[in-house]
């Protein structure tokens, strides 16, 4: 046992509270007591928003910007001072690594994003990462090594707000994305710029491979606020997530003429044509199982007598059941071409992104799970309604994701509110289930010898 333990096991051992029951695993039955610190987790939350833009009363810190380049600083410090090993891919995510007993295991993973929407909250992407740094403080504090490594990750650009490419960090390491297709990625708002140019800029053009294959883990748990309602509403503490939602996301283009106000006949309004599938776009998510949801949008020219030649817009389908799924998009993409010939418009739909419905890993929700049922927390197996590193990382690599409550539902806002015991609650639902993992691991090792 590590000499830095004995004060802790005399404190706390003694206690009798549920916060600190015993775990069923193999894994040593004090480690399994360990405890998030509920005040430092809220002030490493409440740092990270220092580290950001203001608009419309929310937090903007965009992928690549000079708030993103301060937080990920912050966050590579914070790590090496625990002497955590830290890495930059060449995608830009950051690894930070406790070692273990035996570092060639793959390491166990935590990680979510820093980067957040033109109007986000405190909450979303950067929980996860926090929680991440937290269990490895927690890890480094108490002494006790694991027998895998531990990395905490902050996968670049989950959002897309600034470049088109939701999730760029985990698609690249996964294989789904080449990464010189991402490198190419333009600023959405000065096409001159590219993600491979904010990359250099702000230093974080790593060297190492950003590949599963070169950098492969064992597991990889995401803590992540729910961005709904349905926590709140069963009165539940925390979310075993153990699926997520198929997601489609297109762009739509609509040219027609210019012309004044005043004519009658030969319009051709892309505004128009653009505002009657919009309608039908949010018709449709209303009449079905599933959402349907109009986002970006803009139009040329912005003049008050002129009748508008050009629409963009982007939108996007979530739904569980892929057949269902398929229908919506053929109905959808048939309505647009029909309301754009209607109008006398030029049309073109392009499919931005396709996510698959995944379905996590089965001994991984075991394992936040059984750290939820050890902890005595109330929990609600889910499924998640929108994107998340997850569900890439999933496709190569075992992975299970937590839900933390979020007040009246409200995400990507500057409304967007977790409580204090809400965050500690999920970090502390991922230590157990990384412990839980990690003694998995080890009794897989062991049968090898």
């Amino acid at each position: 046992m590590a000499r830095s333990l004995l004060p802790w096991l005399r404190t706390n051992l003694a206690r009798g509270s549920r916060s600190h029951r015993r775990f069923s695993t193999t894994a040593p039955t004090f480690v399994k007591n360990l405890q998030v610190s509920e005040s430092r987790l809220w002030e490493s939350i409440q740092k990270t928003c220092e580290i950001a833009g203001a608009r419309d009363g929310g937090l903007c810190r965009l992928s690549l910007d000079d708030n993103d380049k301060i937080a990920r600083d912050w966050f590579a410090e914070e790590a090496k001072q625990m002497g955590c090993r830290h890495t930059v891919d060449t995608v830009g995510t950051q690894w930070v690594t406790l070692d273990g007993e035996n570092n060639d295991v793959p390491p166990i993973a935590i990680g979510s994003h820093l980067d957040t929407v033109s109007t986000g909250g405190k909450f979303d992407g950067c929980l996860g990462v926090l929680a991440g740094l937290e269990v490895l403080r927690v890890l480094h504090a108490s002494g006790y090594k694991t027998f895998a490594p531990i990395t905490a990750i902050n996968w670049t650009n989950e959002e897309a707000n600034r470049f088109l490419m939701a999730c760029s960090g985990s698609s690249v390491w996964s294989g789904e994305t080449a990464l010189d297709a991402a490198l190419r990625v333009p600023d959405v708002s000065q096409p001159s710029i590219t993600f491979g140019n904010e990359l250099k800029r702000i230093g974080y053009n790593g060297t190492a491979e950003a590949s599963y294959r070169a950098r492969p883990l064992s597991a990889h748990f995401e803590l992540h606020v729910e961005q709904g309602r349905r926590l709140e509403q069963a009165g539940k503490e925390v979310g075993v997530v153990y699926a997520s939602r198929g997601m489609r996301y297109y762009q739509v283009a609509l040219r027609g003429a210019l012309g004044h106000v005043s004519m009658r006949i030969d319009r051709k309004d892309a505004l128009v044509g653009a505002a009657s599938i919009i309608l039908e776009i949010e018709r449709i998510g209303r009449a079905t199982e599933g959402t349907t949801t109009t986002t970006m949008f803009s139009m040329t020219p912005q003049d008050i007598a002129t009748i508008p030649n050009a629409t963009n817009f982007t939108f996007g389908t979530q739904y569980s059941n892929a057949s269902i799924h398929q229908e919506v998009e053929d109905h959808l993409i048939g309505f647009i071409e029909k309301a754009a010939a209607d109008r006398g418009l030029e049309v073109t739909v392009d499919h931005i992104a396709k996510f698959d419905s995944t379905v996590f890993d089965e001994t991984l929700v075991s394992c936040v799970e059984q750290s939820a049922k050890d902890m005595g927390y109330n929990y609600l197996r889910m499924e998640s309604h929108a994107l998340h590193d997850s569900m890439y990382i999933q496709k190569v690599c075992p992975s299970a994701m937590i839900f933390t409550p979020s007040r009246d539902g409200i995400s990507h806002s500057p409304l967007e509110y977790s409580s204090p015991e809400n965050c500690k609650v999920g970090a502390q639902t991922v230590l157990g289930a990384v412990l839980e993992y990690d003694a998995v691991l080890r009794a897989k090792y062991s049968k090898r010898r």
